[in-house]
């Protein structure tokens, strides 16, 4: 379990815990104890971005002890449920009006309420892009589920890892996610389940419009190598955009499939020790994700290219 190493350290967190002048709008994050490290750096860089915004946490019971003292509210999951359905359950967690969700291995670096003012016209909303054609990471035909309905272009929020939401009126997007959840195989075919095509889906039937994306979103990959200025102690993500060469200052960053674990885990130690809380178990989960990124992954390919030249 964690614990803070000094009182100047613990009056720091507890200076910025429930002192929002709003506290109808907070950030949710949903966190296991298998990725509860992450979880926390994300609510610490909230911490330094957000001060004074409350932050919530759906967790199994065997986790509340581990993430109780760095978010406000910890909510117990929806027994029964698994992996990216707890998604499409999200207006049942959220103990706020309006609210941000963020994946736990997201970082956040700006101010959200200007994006608040924008986002909050639409009852639930994500950064993303309009497409009609090929699949989704998971194999949703895209082609197929816009003749479904009767649409010509589908939003795609592949992999945002965010999304924002209010309350009551976002409970009709909610409801439709989860009957189509209910009917996945029917509508999607034989493919995995992801709560991101379910919400393709239905931000598409509701003619909810994506958000950009470059202001708000990124990906540690969106920069061109060696551009990248980091420092979630202060608030500070800036790089060179590979596609366009231009300067951003995006407000998050997604380090989704344990991408760039040495860069993200370096992030979480600074956090980690300006808010004085002990590190045990985060060198073992920058260790497991550079073996799974940049080992097992290699390694994998190597395999594939191996079999391929022996037949």
């Amino acid at each position: 379990m964690f614990h803070s190493r000094g009182s100047g350290s613990r009056d720091l967190l507890r200076s910025i815990q429930m002192t929002s002048p709003t506290p109808s709008f907070g950030v949710l994050t949903l966190a296991t104890p298998a990725d509860y490290l992450k979880a926390i750096g994300l609510a610490l860089s909230i911490r330094v971005s957000n001060p004074g915004v409350p932050i919530a946490v759906a967790c199994p019971p065997r986790a509340k002890a581990l993430l109780a003292p760095y978010f406000d509210h910890v909510i117990e999951e929806i027994p029964g449920l698994r992996g990216f359905v707890h998604k499409v359950h999200l207006d049942k967690y959220t103990p706020f009006d309006e609210t941000y969700f963020f994946d736990s291995d997201v970082l956040v670096f700006k101010d959200l309420k200007p994006y608040l003012e924008v986002w909050r016209k639409h009852p639930y909303v994500a950064t993303g892009r309009y497409m009609s054609t090929g699949k989704s990471a998971f194999g949703m035909d895209r082609a197929d589920i816009l003749r479904q309905l009767g649409k010509k272009e589908l939003v795609v929020i592949d992999g945002a890892g965010h999304a924002y939401f209010r309350k009551p009126d976002c409970g009709a997007v909610f409801d439709e996610a989860r009957a189509v959840t209910a009917r996945h195989k029917e509508i999607m075919g034989p493919i995995p389940y992801a709560d991101e095509d379910v919400m393709d889906y239905v931000m598409t039937k509701f003619d909810i419009p994506p958000m950009p994306k470059p202001d708000f979103f990124s990906r540690h990959v969106s920069g061109k190598p060696g551009t990248h200025r980091i420092d979630a102690t202060r608030g500070i993500c800036e790089f060179v955009f590979r596609d366009t060469g231009e300067v951003m200052h995006p407000c998050m960053m997604h380090f989704a499939a344990n991408e760039a674990p040495l860069v993200y885990h370096w992030q979480l130690a600074r956090l980690f020790r300006k808010f004085g809380v002990k590190e045990p178990g985060l060198l073992r989960s920058a260790a497991h994700d550079f073996y799974e990124t940049s080992i097992k992954l290699r390694l994998h390919f190597l395999k594939k290219r191996l079999l391929a030249k022996g037949k």
